[in-house]
């Protein structure tokens, strides 16, 4: 699933946590965060970058951060160096 932005990301994290059964508390609690950040994360609020990782951490998950977007400089090196 490609995630563009914070609100998607938040969806995500919920539909995560409901497949695994738990209340916004107990994800909270595994990942050694508040309930209020787990609420804020889900509504696509602002929450530390390491918090985040705490929390997909402790839904069994992990981030994999791909940039599928085409480099044109690079494209254009490619080109040149095959003519």
């Amino acid at each position: 699933m490609l995630i563009l932005n914070p609100s998607v990301l938040g969806e995500r994290v919920r539909a995560l946590r409901r497949a695994k059964g738990y209340t916004q508390q107990q994800l909270a609690e595994k990942a050694n965060c508040g309930r209020k950040t787990i609420i804020d994360l889900e509504a696509g609020e602002n929450v530390a970058v390491y918090t985040l990782f705490r929390v997909v951490s402790a839904l069994g998950m992990a981030l994999e951060i791909v940039d599928k977007r085409i480099d044109l400089k690079s494209l254009a090196d490619l080109v040149e160096h095959d003519e």
